[in-house]
């Protein structure tokens, strides 16, 4: 059990090295997760307003060459209209006319309608690119920062993960839930020291008969405030020393 004590403060070792490089990036790796959100929500409303523009523009089409050859129908009529024979005709051909050309005003107002509405909506579209442009380059920016402090640290990052694999490995899988459950639920800090007859992370005093089990390290042993693993390690000023409780 002495062994696997060892390991786990090995591990947690490792686990606060690693937190503790993490803490280097600050929050540039969330503000690149954000500003990629943001981009992709503005890229697709630029997105959306080009397809709007371009459907208005198809339909404003279609008004114009309905409306052309509603026109050529009209003229047709009107040539008619000086041949026909008697009032019947003259009265057919006549509301032929009115609708021809009441068909021809409703597709005129609707094509400006539409230039109008595009007109509109290329000022939307305008001041939408401006803001894909924006955050585009502020996602350039965050992200050539993310990589120069991801670059610094990379190498050491890799070698405490090989590490952590290494150590892990050597602990049995219910023994490693129960670590990453505490470390997860405290804060990164699954490990505490026996220091002076009270548990380093919580500062909550060990009952005398407990802590000389610890020390002893036979079994394993929980901080009954914090649930904290307790280990004993002799000289605790150079591991874990500095543990608070969060």
């Amino acid at each position: 059990m002495q062994k696997v004590l060892e390991t786990l403060v090995n591990l947690q070792d490792i686990d606060s090295d690693l937190f503790q490089l993490e803490e280097t990036k600050g929050d540039l790796p969330q503000k690149v997760k954000s500003l990629e959100r943001e981009y992709q929500q503005a890229k697709t409303t630029l997105e959306a307003k080009q397809a709007e523009k371009k459907s208005m523009f198809s339909e404003k089409t279609a008004a114009e060459q309905d409306a052309a050859a509603a026109g050529e129908k009209l003229k047709k009529f009107k040539v008619q209209l000086y041949q026909v024979k008697n009032n019947k005709e003259y009265d057919a051909i006549t509301a032929e006319i009115e609708v021809t050309q009441n068909m021809i005003d409703e597709l005129e107002y609707r094509a400006l309608e539409l230039d109008e509405n595009m007109q509109k909506l290329e000022e939307d579209i305008e001041a939408a690119q401006e803001t894909v442009d924006m955050l585009q380059k502020d996602l350039e920016t965050k992200k050539q920062e993310l990589g120069v402090k991801l670059g610094a640290t990379q190498e050491q990052e890799d070698k405490l993960l090989a590490q952590r694999e290494n150590i892990a490995g050597k602990l049995n899988t219910p023994l490693m839930r129960t670590y990453e459950r505490i470390r997860q639920a405290r804060h990164g800090v699954a490990v505490a020291h026996l220091e002076d007859g009270a548990c380093n992370a919580c500062s909550s005093r060990i009952p005398p008969q407990r802590a000389m089990e610890i020390r002893m390290g036979g079994e394993l042993h929980m901080c009954e405030v914090c649930g904290r693993i307790l280990v004993y390690v002799p000289e605790t000023e150079s591991v874990n020393s500095d543990i608070e409780e969060k």
